[in-house]
């Protein structure tokens, strides 16, 4: 799998975590490890899943300050 299909595979697994882990917090310790995950795999496109899951995107601001972007 060449890693420009990383993220959406990485939006697949945010929307499954969306629909099925209903407590906050549980989610962000999945997106810990989903990231880690894909990180230690050579993903770094995984800031294009911003927008699916505020949950998400909160956890990446907290994890990567400076590549947070409203745009």
């Amino acid at each position: 799998m060449g890693w420009g299909s990383g993220s959406r595979l990485a939006m697949r697994l945010i929307k499954a975590a969306k629909e099925t882990i209903s407590n906050e917090e549980e989610r962000v310790n999945f997106y810990d490890e989903m990231i880690d995950a894909f990180e230690d795999a050579d993903c770094d496109t995984l800031d294009e899943c911003l927008g699916d899951d505020p949950v998400f995107d909160k956890h990446w601001e907290t994890r990567y300050p400076n590549d947070w972007s409203d745009e």
